[in-house]
Protein backbone atom coordinates (compact mmCIF):
# COMPACT_ATOMS: atom_id res chain seq x y z
CA UNK A 1 0.00 0.00 0.00
CA UNK A 2 1.33 3.44 -0.95
CA UNK A 3 0.84 5.85 1.94
CA UNK A 4 0.17 9.58 1.70
CA UNK A 5 3.41 11.57 1.50
CA UNK A 6 4.52 13.91 4.28
CA UNK A 7 4.02 17.11 2.27
CA UNK A 8 0.38 16.25 1.58
CA UNK A 9 -0.23 15.33 5.23
CA UNK A 10 1.33 18.62 6.35
CA UNK A 11 -0.83 20.56 3.89
CA UNK A 12 -3.96 18.76 5.14
CA UNK A 13 -2.99 19.55 8.75
CA UNK A 14 -2.79 23.23 7.78
CA UNK A 15 -6.33 23.06 6.38
CA UNK A 16 -5.46 23.09 2.70
CA UNK A 17 -7.65 21.05 0.31
CA UNK A 18 -6.28 17.59 -0.38
CA UNK A 19 -6.47 15.56 -3.59
CA UNK A 20 -9.54 13.28 -3.42
CA UNK A 21 -7.41 10.14 -3.56
CA UNK A 22 -5.25 11.32 -0.65
CA UNK A 23 -8.27 12.34 1.44
CA UNK A 24 -9.91 8.95 0.86
CA UNK A 25 -6.70 7.10 1.73
CA UNK A 26 -6.24 9.00 5.00
CA UNK A 27 -9.87 8.32 5.90
CA UNK A 28 -9.37 4.56 5.61
CA UNK A 29 -5.69 4.16 6.60
CA UNK A 30 -5.10 4.01 10.35
CA UNK A 31 -1.40 4.84 10.02
CA UNK A 32 -1.86 7.95 7.89
CA UNK A 33 -4.83 9.00 10.01
CA UNK A 34 -2.71 8.89 13.17
CA UNK A 35 0.06 10.89 11.52
CA UNK A 36 -2.41 13.51 10.28
CA UNK A 37 -3.95 13.84 13.76
CA UNK A 38 -0.48 14.31 15.28
CA UNK A 39 0.34 17.07 12.78
CA UNK A 40 -3.03 18.74 13.36
CA UNK A 41 -2.34 18.88 17.09
CA UNK A 42 0.93 20.70 16.45
CA UNK A 43 -0.82 23.13 14.09
CA UNK A 44 -3.52 23.77 16.72
CA UNK A 45 -0.79 24.49 19.26
CA UNK A 46 0.98 26.89 16.94
CA UNK A 47 -2.23 28.78 16.23
CA UNK A 48 -3.20 29.15 19.88
CA UNK A 49 -3.23 32.87 20.79
CA UNK A 50 -0.63 34.24 23.15
CA UNK A 51 -0.87 37.10 25.58
CA UNK A 52 0.11 40.53 24.31
CA UNK A 53 2.82 40.83 26.91
CA UNK A 54 4.50 37.54 26.02
CA UNK A 55 7.81 37.87 24.17
CA UNK A 56 8.88 35.42 21.49
CA UNK A 57 12.33 33.92 21.95
CA UNK A 58 14.59 33.09 19.04
CA UNK A 59 14.67 29.40 18.02
CA UNK A 60 17.68 27.45 19.31
CA UNK A 61 20.82 28.04 17.24
CA UNK A 62 21.15 25.62 14.36
CA UNK A 63 17.60 24.25 14.68
CA UNK A 64 16.59 24.85 11.08
CA UNK A 65 19.89 23.52 9.75
CA UNK A 66 19.50 20.36 11.82
CA UNK A 67 15.96 19.84 10.57
CA UNK A 68 16.99 20.51 6.97
CA UNK A 69 19.86 18.05 7.22
CA UNK A 70 17.62 15.38 8.72
CA UNK A 71 15.01 15.80 6.00
CA UNK A 72 17.52 16.08 3.18
CA UNK A 73 16.52 19.67 2.36
CA UNK A 74 18.63 22.66 1.44
CA UNK A 75 19.80 24.50 4.54
CA UNK A 76 18.34 27.96 5.20
CA UNK A 77 20.28 30.36 7.40
CA UNK A 78 18.59 33.01 9.48
CA UNK A 79 20.89 35.61 11.00
CA UNK A 80 24.64 35.09 10.92
CA UNK A 81 26.38 34.40 7.60
CA UNK A 82 27.81 30.92 7.22
CA UNK A 83 30.71 29.78 5.08
CA UNK A 84 29.51 27.74 2.10
CA UNK A 85 30.16 24.05 2.12
CA UNK A 86 28.54 20.80 1.07
CA UNK A 87 26.27 19.02 3.50
CA UNK A 88 27.45 15.52 4.40
CA UNK A 89 25.44 12.79 2.76
CA UNK A 90 23.42 10.56 5.03
CA UNK A 91 20.99 7.71 4.48
CA UNK A 92 17.51 8.92 3.61
CA UNK A 93 15.49 9.05 6.86
CA UNK A 94 12.48 6.80 7.19
CA UNK A 95 8.95 8.17 6.98
CA UNK A 96 8.26 7.84 10.71
CA UNK A 97 11.60 9.44 11.56
CA UNK A 98 10.97 12.39 9.23
CA UNK A 99 7.56 13.03 10.77
CA UNK A 100 9.04 12.75 14.25
CA UNK A 101 11.68 15.35 13.34
CA UNK A 102 9.05 17.73 11.98
CA UNK A 103 6.95 17.36 15.14
CA UNK A 104 9.99 17.76 17.37
CA UNK A 105 11.03 20.92 15.53
CA UNK A 106 7.57 22.41 15.90
CA UNK A 107 7.55 21.48 19.58
CA UNK A 108 10.92 23.15 20.08
CA UNK A 109 9.68 26.34 18.47
CA UNK A 110 6.51 26.28 20.52
CA UNK A 111 8.50 25.78 23.69
CA UNK A 112 10.77 28.70 22.81
CA UNK A 113 7.82 30.95 22.05
CA UNK A 114 6.14 30.12 25.33
CA UNK A 115 9.31 30.88 27.25
CA UNK A 116 10.78 28.79 30.03
CA UNK A 117 9.07 25.64 28.74
CA UNK A 118 5.68 26.76 30.02
CA UNK A 119 2.88 25.63 27.73
CA UNK A 120 0.49 28.06 26.07
CA UNK A 121 -2.31 26.09 27.68
CA UNK A 122 -1.18 26.84 31.24
CA UNK A 123 -4.15 28.02 33.23
CA UNK A 124 -4.29 31.79 33.55
CA UNK A 125 -4.53 32.89 37.17
CA UNK A 126 -7.38 35.28 36.81
CA UNK A 127 -8.25 37.74 34.08
CA UNK A 128 -6.97 41.31 33.73
CA UNK A 129 -9.36 42.49 36.43
CA UNK A 130 -8.26 39.77 38.84
CA UNK A 131 -11.35 37.56 38.57
CA UNK A 132 -11.35 34.04 37.16
CA UNK A 133 -13.83 33.06 34.49
CA UNK A 134 -16.56 30.48 35.06
CA UNK A 135 -16.59 27.25 33.03
CA UNK A 136 -17.88 27.95 29.54
CA UNK A 137 -19.29 24.45 29.05
CA UNK A 138 -22.35 23.75 31.19
CA UNK A 139 -22.78 20.02 31.35
CA UNK A 140 -21.87 16.88 33.19
CA UNK A 141 -19.07 17.32 35.69
CA UNK A 142 -16.26 14.90 34.98
CA UNK A 143 -14.39 12.97 37.65
CA UNK A 144 -11.15 14.65 38.68
CA UNK A 145 -8.14 12.35 38.40
CA UNK A 146 -5.65 14.97 39.59
CA UNK A 147 -6.03 17.30 42.59
CA UNK A 148 -7.02 20.81 41.59
CA UNK A 149 -8.38 19.93 38.14
CA UNK A 150 -12.10 19.97 37.29
CA UNK A 151 -13.83 19.28 34.00
CA UNK A 152 -17.24 19.64 32.37
CA UNK A 153 -18.54 18.12 29.14
CA UNK A 154 -21.70 18.53 27.08
CA UNK A 155 -22.71 16.99 23.78
CA UNK A 156 -24.88 19.01 21.38
CA UNK A 157 -26.45 18.07 18.06
CA UNK A 158 -27.41 20.94 15.78
CA UNK A 159 -28.32 20.50 12.15
CA UNK A 160 -26.93 16.98 12.12
CA UNK A 161 -23.52 18.12 13.36
CA UNK A 162 -22.50 16.78 16.76
CA UNK A 163 -20.20 18.86 18.94
CA UNK A 164 -18.54 18.02 22.24
CA UNK A 165 -18.09 21.10 24.44
CA UNK A 166 -15.38 20.59 27.06
CA UNK A 167 -13.96 22.87 29.74
CA UNK A 168 -11.19 22.00 32.20
CA UNK A 169 -10.08 24.28 35.04
CA UNK A 170 -6.99 23.97 37.18
CA UNK A 171 -4.74 22.80 34.34
CA UNK A 172 -1.22 21.92 35.51
CA UNK A 173 1.83 23.51 33.94
CA UNK A 174 3.30 21.33 31.23
CA UNK A 175 5.68 21.55 28.30
CA UNK A 176 3.19 19.44 26.33
CA UNK A 177 -0.50 19.91 25.56
CA UNK A 178 -3.95 18.71 26.66
CA UNK A 179 -5.88 16.32 24.43
CA UNK A 180 -9.60 15.45 24.46
CA UNK A 181 -10.66 11.85 23.86
CA UNK A 182 -13.81 9.78 23.60
CA UNK A 183 -13.38 6.47 25.42
CA UNK A 184 -15.37 3.29 25.94
CA UNK A 185 -16.16 2.02 29.42
CA UNK A 186 -13.33 -0.51 29.35
CA UNK A 187 -10.84 2.36 28.77
CA UNK A 188 -9.31 0.29 25.96
CA UNK A 189 -10.86 1.95 22.88
CA UNK A 190 -10.28 5.66 22.26
CA UNK A 191 -10.99 8.30 19.63
CA UNK A 192 -8.96 11.52 19.65
CA UNK A 193 -11.10 14.62 19.04
CA UNK A 194 -8.55 17.44 19.39
CA UNK A 195 -6.83 19.68 21.93
CA UNK A 196 -7.98 22.20 24.51
CA UNK A 197 -7.58 25.87 23.71
CA UNK A 198 -5.38 28.21 25.77
CA UNK A 199 -8.36 28.97 28.04
CA UNK A 200 -8.96 25.29 28.86
CA UNK A 201 -12.02 25.13 26.60
CA UNK A 202 -12.75 23.40 23.30
CA UNK A 203 -15.81 22.80 21.12
CA UNK A 204 -14.85 19.79 19.02
CA UNK A 205 -16.76 18.15 16.16
CA UNK A 206 -17.65 14.49 16.70
CA UNK A 207 -17.34 12.31 13.56
CA UNK A 208 -20.72 11.01 12.45
CA UNK A 209 -19.51 7.41 12.35
CA UNK A 210 -18.52 7.37 16.04
CA UNK A 211 -21.01 5.43 18.18
CA UNK A 212 -21.55 7.58 21.27
CA UNK A 213 -23.33 4.72 22.97
CA UNK A 214 -20.08 2.78 22.86
CA UNK A 215 -17.76 5.77 23.36
CA UNK A 216 -19.67 7.14 26.31
CA UNK A 217 -16.80 8.68 28.30
CA UNK A 218 -14.83 11.90 27.88
CA UNK A 219 -11.16 11.92 28.89
CA UNK A 220 -8.66 14.79 28.93
CA UNK A 221 -4.99 13.84 29.11
CA UNK A 222 -1.62 15.55 29.39
CA UNK A 223 0.37 14.68 26.25
CA UNK A 224 4.11 15.17 25.66
CA UNK A 225 5.56 16.42 22.38
CA UNK A 226 7.15 13.13 21.34
CA UNK A 227 5.46 12.39 18.02
CA UNK A 228 3.47 9.51 19.53
CA UNK A 229 -0.29 9.91 18.89
CA UNK A 230 -1.26 7.34 21.53
CA UNK A 231 -2.81 8.25 24.91
CA UNK A 232 -0.09 9.10 27.42
CA UNK A 233 -1.87 7.40 30.33
CA UNK A 234 -1.80 10.67 32.29
CA UNK A 235 -5.46 11.77 32.55
CA UNK A 236 -6.71 14.89 34.32
CA UNK A 237 -10.47 14.33 34.18
CA UNK A 238 -12.80 11.60 32.90
CA UNK A 239 -16.52 10.94 32.90
CA UNK A 240 -19.69 10.56 30.83
CA UNK A 241 -20.84 13.24 28.40
CA UNK A 242 -24.41 14.53 28.38
CA UNK A 243 -26.63 15.22 25.37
Amino acid sequence: MEHTDEETLAAMALGEPAPPAAAEHVRTCARCGRELNALRRVVSAARAPMGQDEDLDEPPAGLWDAVAGELGLASRSFGATRAPGPLPRAPKPTRSRRLTVVLAACAALLGAAAGGGITWWAAQEGSSNGSSSAPSAAGERLDSLRPGSAGYARLTDGGGHRTLDVTVTGLPRTSGYFEVWLMDRTHSKLVSLGVLGPDGHAALPVPENVDLGEYSLVDVSVQPYNGDPEHSGDSLVRGPHTG
